[in-house]
């Protein structure tokens, strides 16, 4: 970090009366944050500039990291430091390895098991063979055609 923009930096967060922003931190992505000096409600306005300029209509919620989105909105008092930060990317790359892997044992597990069925299908007995039916060919389902009607209800009135 040069002399200059450490200097720009520690302009930025002095606290000066007249001021009515101050500069409170950056993210990783380079994204600022600020504070109003004034209270509104009782509350500090809290803002952030985005390092890429954008349209609001193409604004996405991953472009601001979760720990500053909480501290934006008044969840947490002190702003996050740049480690924390790093250090829930890192968690969050873990998790994301951790479930892809996941995720390939299990299409692995599911192709064993289709192989497995396939095998004991063409495994199984006919009824040529001395087979047993299965209770579905025994009692085939009985499904309305075509020329389906329901019957009439009427009712039978109940005597006084």
């Amino acid at each position: 970090m040069s002399t200059l923009s450490r200097f720009t930096t520690a302009w930025k967060h002095i606290r000066f009366p007249w001021r009515s922003i101050v500069y409170v931190g950056s993210d990783n992505i380079g994204n600022e944050y600020y504070e109003s000096t004034r209270q509104i409600n009782g509350r500090t306005k809290r803002m952030v500039e985005l390092k890429v300029k954008k349209d609001l209509i193409d604004y996405s919620g991953d472009e601001v990291p979760v720990q500053w989105e909480s501290w934006l909105r008044h969840t947490r008092y002190d702003p996050p430091t740049i480690e924390e930060i790093v250090l829930a990317n890192k968690r969050r790359e873990l998790i994301i390895e951790r479930a892809k892997k996941l995720d390939q044992e299990y299409e692995e597990r599911k192709a064993k098991l289709a192989s497995e069925q396939s095998k004991d299908q063409q495994n199984a007995p006919t009824e040529a063979e001395g087979g047993k039916k299965s209770f579905a060919h025994e009692f085939p389902p009985t499904i309305p055609g075509d020329a389906f009607e329901p019957e009439t209800w009427n009712p039978i009135p109940k005597k006084k």
